[in-house]
């Protein structure tokens, strides 16, 4: 997914992608609601959050809204599905 207007690039991917530390996740969907990618979904078996690499853009708004510190923004490069997508 690559946000366009006008054959434009409007975002480009950042060198970081977010991931959850479950341990620290309490389910509360803050982060859920702040992501403009639609990254981020919600596992009804474990409660917590979880987010799609593929969808990721690596802004970190989701980490600043987290009150527990359950996310944190990884290099791209250490991420399997994310690697090669700019």
């Amino acid at each position: 997914m690559m946000a366009h207007r006008f054959d434009l690039r409007l975002f480009f991917r950042a060198e970081y992608v977010a991931r959850v530390r479950t341990e620290a996740c309490i389910g509360c969907r803050a982060c859920q609601q702040q992501c403009q990618f639609g990254a981020i979904g919600h596992s009804v078996v474990s409660r917590r959050a979880f987010i799609d690499p593929l969808h990721c853009y690596g802004c970190g708004i989701c980490r600043t809204v987290c009150e527990h510190e359950a996310i944190e923004l990884v290099p791209r490069s250490e991420d399997e599905l994310a690697r090669n997508l700019w």
